[in-house]
């Protein structure tokens, strides 16, 4: 590696964060006695970065565009919690889920065409837009709908891809022996991320993206269709949570409609740590995994090390003022 890219590299927020998760990882394992980097408890991160790592990713694109999306844990509520009623009210998904993850899907594309066709045609702050829909959204969901809690009657579909597991790690604890499965569903998180990555990198729609996020008139000026693109980002994202929020029912084995409420606040703070710019037109699947990583090990981890997990909203503020204030300086620096 020559000394320009060796330069490069060392200004890129990821890099940092990356080494970061492996100290906090090494130093938490210490704390707590050797408890942290072992299968069982690897298995069990994994497990909880499924859902969380793919509506990161969701966050990421539509920050590279220079947008923010706050209504993704209500589409993902009104779509998981509409789509496994109607599959529980038809006899659905007995066998396998992929019913209840299409119409998901379909549902989660349409609420998201809805966003896309007020941020495309208006112009208008997405923050403000997808606040308002994220509002709208759950009014539906729990006030027009009135969707109820769905817990012991879940389809088996649904059950059985949420146990469905690649491998099982036994070991003992005291006189009893305890198992720990790494769930299938890693694959979708896996799967999520090297086709985002394709898609950012590889792609004219990904070029679009950063353009769009790095200068939009500029972008129009060179032939995007800045309209086109915008909609298209907020349908399939709105799909994206669709699908995941189903995956998050399988995982859970419940559909509660208001069990996303706040979830933006543990997402994007950690898309914005991995070093997406608050501005737009910068940020990778490589450094929002890192630190989606930090963010779920440390939650994971409280207990192990004494520390209660009512300190995890401390945390996460934390997380909220050096993203932004990382963003800010790297901004700062482009510009001057």
């Amino acid at each position: 590696m020559d000394k320009a890219a060796l330069k490069r590299l060392t200004k890129r927020t990821e890099l940092y964060i990356f080494i970061v998760l492996i100290a906090l990882c090494i130093v938490i394992h210490v704390i707590s006695g050797g408890q942290l980097l072992v299968p069982g408890k690897i298995f069990t991160i994994l497990r909880a970065m499924v859902t969380d790592g793919i509506f990161a990713l969701g966050c990421l694109v539509v920050m590279i565009s220079g947008g923010f999306d706050l209504s993704f844990p209500a589409i993902a509520a009104l779509s998981y919690s509409l789509a496994t009623t109607i599959c529980l009210n038809n006899g659905w998904c007995q066998s396998n889920p992929i019913a209840g993850f299409l119409l998901a899907m379909l549902i989660g594309l349409i609420l998201g065409m809805f966003n896309g066709l007020i941020i495309a045609n208006f112009k208008l702050n997405t923050m403000l837009v997808t606040l308002g829909t994220q509002t709208l959204f759950t009014g539906i969901s729990m006030g027009l709908l009135q969707l109820k809690e769905i817990t012991s009657k879940l389809p088996n579909g649904f059950k059985s891809l949420g146990t469905a597991k690649l491998m099982t790690y036994t070991t003992t604890v005291g006189t009893r022996q305890v198992s720990y499965d790494l769930s299938v569903t890693i694959l979708f998180l896996i799967a999520f991320c090297i086709l985002t990555s394709f898609i950012l990198n590889k792609t004219m729609f990904g070029r679009a993206l950063y353009a769009i996020g790095g200068n939009e008139v500029s972008a129009e000026r060179a032939g995007y269709n800045v309209k086109r693109t915008k909609f298209i980002l907020y349908a399939v994202v709105g799909m994206v949570a669709g699908f995941t929020g189903m995956l998050r029912v399988c995982l859970t084995s419940q559909a509660v409609p208001k069990a996303l409420i706040g979830k933006e606040m543990t997402i994007i703070p950690a898309v914005i740590l991995g070093g997406a710019s608050i501005f737009g037109g910068e940020g990778t699947v490589f450094g929002t995994m890192c630190a989606m990583g930090l963010i779920t090990v440390v939650s994971n981890s409280m207990l192990l090390i004494g520390i209660d997990t009512a300190w995890q909203n401390l945390f996460n503020g934390i997380i909220i003022l050096v993203g932004i204030t990382i963003s800010a300086i790297q901004a700062k620096r482009r510009n001057g």
